[in-house]
């Protein structure tokens, strides 16, 4: 009944929408400089008054995306869209994340948000839905972030919060004809709302751009993040949270259990009217430990590099864009037993690499009111490990051929629909290929990649007071992997095939006008996300509504944001129920001269929830408790 009446309002609300606008809005997400959209692309616009504190936050309110994970800093916020993303452990599998078009995402599909500032983000946008035919391995969904436009100003960012919430930013911007810089220095610290889960780090990033001409130009960025410590309080029984649930497991107290982190990058990008390109170097030292004894202390050291180019091209009703990307991740990766926090004898030592190689090729022909798009793309990739413990050196060589399909049509001046078919694979990353459930070093030859394809039937309609889109979609994903725990090594993930799965659902977006200073975005999405055996799949919320409103009242600005997640499973065999719950966050904000005070709640209403659940976690162990109630207050001035 519940979803029936979401699924109602929205859809009475998309019923009134007419169309406009859209054909003259570029959407850098689908790759070619087409003004219409047959592709379920949700547009995050940017964040001006700046009441979210963390970019999950900005994620959350997208139709089938799913955020858990923003409290365990250790672990970092995981993403899943449509159900692809969910098996991470710790940050982001399955989604291709980009930042103003440069890979963030490692050639084998691994991702980490906590080097990017929330403060320097503009108008992002996420493909919901398959898109390795644009954008190559590990494509289930992608996400955008585009950089806000560099302007001139200096600016100081102080927050506090309940928990030992403690944020510092400063900003300076200089606009000038031909060159741009800006520079940003972030400091943030937490105590945690669990016992043993604050963190601390720091974050320095500069970016340059020079015009030579209106039409070219370089961009050059570069990025220090450095996090000290980012504690992991674990995964608690059903039982361990009844009796306290702010407590940390046992284990990853005595084991001391966290990470430590230092990030160093270098981006570059040449954009002209027709040629664009880019070059980036990432280099990522790891130190964790994990909440068991025998390979519980990892070190890596990561170094991941690539560069891409890319033409555009128009001639009378056609459109086209191809491209050439290549990207190299090299892993040292050790293991050691973890002796109550400290290391102890070496029982793994071995050099990972991923080296990928694609290129492809979109095309759009238009005819009267009609739109056909085609794309295709091929990727090679190279697998290799060297062990320098054992004997079991191994090489692999995959290669995938991604093609996608949309017709678009405008039914009206107001009404425009679109059909889209795309496919999608998805490799092991280095790190699930490395837990070998045998025990021996060397990768887990069981291990196979996914492959999937997916149609998508979409409506869209906008006017200059509603924004609304209807989306039906279907998939199919073959040799699906999920994690997984073993009884000889508790607290230690393995990866597995578990064959095909299907997902099935519908989202609505709608952002009304209510008046000149109200604005309304409502959300959901219900699905079925299942296994060849007919269960759920393992932490995919079945149900999804959110529902944001914003009133600005003079030099006030008021906001009040709705979430609800509903039913899901914490494992493969759906005899663990995660309950439904709703929170809701409120922020007040107030601009007096050259300073801007907000003030904000988070979960207004006290709900018990779970921050994240650990997937087919041994023992029980599948709950990870959010915070209750927080406030928090900032204040911005303008110099």
């Amino acid at each position: 009944m519940l979803r029936l009446t979401f699924f109602g309002l929205l859809l009475s609300t998309i019923c009134v929408g007419q169309t406009q606008q859209l054909d003259e809005v570029v959407l850098r997400a689908q790759r070619i400089q087409s003004k219409i959209n047959p592709l379920s692309i949700s547009i995050i616009p940017q964040d001006s008054l700046r009441l979210k504190q963390e970019v999950g936050e900005l994620l959350q309110s997208i139709p089938g995306l799913f955020v858990s994970s923003q409290q365990n800093f250790s672990q970092d916020t995981r993403v899943s869209i449509r159900g692809f993303g969910t098996r991470a452990t710790f940050g982001i599998r399955g989604i291709k994340v980009l930042l103003d078009g440069i890979p963030v995402t490692t050639p084998d599909g691994q991702t980490q948000l906590d080097h990017i500032s929330l403060s320097s983000l503009g108008t992002s946008e996420v493909i919901r839905g398959l898109a390795s035919g644009l954008y190559g391995n590990a494509a289930g969904g992608v996400i955008l972030l585009n950089r806000a436009p560099i302007r001139s100003q200096k600016t100081l960012t102080a927050s506090i919060g309940e928990f030992g919430t403690r944020h510092l930013i400063g900003n300076y911007g200089s606009n000038r004809e031909k060159q741009q810089f800006r520079a940003i220095v972030a400091h943030k610290k937490y105590n945690g709302y669990r016992q043993w889960s604050g963190y601390e780090n720091s974050l320095v990033n500069l970016t340059k751009t020079l015009g030579f001409s209106s039409k070219r130009q370089l961009h050059l960025d570069y990025t220090y993040f450095n996090s000290p410590y980012a504690y992991d309080a674990g995964g608690l029984t059903l039982a361990e949270v009844k009796n306290n649930r702010r407590q940390a497991r046992q284990s990853n107290l005595d084991f001391k259990a966290g990470e430590k982190v230092i990030q160093q990058q270098i981006t570059a990008r040449w954009q002209s009217k027709k040629w664009n390109a880019y070059g980036f170097f990432t280099q990522r030292n790891l130190d964790a430990r994990l909440a068991f004894e025998y390979s519980g202390q990892i070190d890596l050291d990561r170094n991941y590099y690539g560069f891409g180019v890319l033409h555009n091209g128009q001639k009378n009703n056609w459109l086209w864009q191809y491209g050439l990307e290549t990207a190299a991740q090299q892993d040292k990766r050790k293991r050691f037993a973890n002796i109550s926090g400290e290391k102890g004898a070496l029982t793994l030592n071995q050099h990972e690499r991923f080296f990928t190689l694609g290129s492809y090729a979109v095309v759009e022909f238009r005819a009267a009111d009609w739109h056909f798009r085609a794309s295709l793309r091929a990727d090679i990739h190279q697998i290799e490990l060297l062990d320098f413990l054992g004997t079991n050196t191994d090489k692999k060589n995959l290669a995938a051929f991604s093609p996608s399909i949309a017709v678009y049509y405008t039914i009206s001046e107001q009404v425009r629909g679109y059909v889209h078919w795309g496919t999608g694979f998805e490799t092991p990353s280095l790190n699930e290929l490395s837990a070998n459930p045998t025990g021996n070093t060397g990768f887990n030859q069981e291990l196979n990649p996914q492959h999937a394809q997916e149609v998508a039937l979409g409506i869209l309609l906008t006017n200059k007071n509603i924004d609304a889109s209807l989306t039906l979609f279907n998939t199919t994903a073959k040799d699906e992997i999920l994690p997984y725990e073993l009884d000889a090594f508790p607290g230690q993930n393995f990866y597995t095939n578990i064959g095909q799965t299907t997902r099935a659902g519908i989202e609505a977006t709608s952002m009304l006008k209510l008046v000149k200073t109200t604005t309304l975005q409502l959300t959901y999405n219900y699905g079925a996300f299942k296994t060849a055996k007919g269960s759920d799949l393992p932490n995919v919320p079945r149900q999804q509504f959110t529902s944001g409103i914003t009133h600005q009242l003079g030099a006030t600005s008021l906001a009040l944001d709705v979430r609800h997640i509903g039913e899901r499973f914490a494992d493969s065999a759906n005899t663990v129920r995660i309950a439904p719950f709703w929170t809701i966050d409120a922020y007040g904000q107030r601009r007096w001269n050259n300073l801007v005070y907000t003030a904000g709640i988070s979960n207004l209403t006290n709900t018990l929830y779970f921050d994240n659940i650990r997937i087919n976690a041994f023992g029980g162990r599948y709950y990870e408790p959010a915070a209750i109630r927080q406030f928090f207050f900032r204040m911005n001035v303008q110099f």
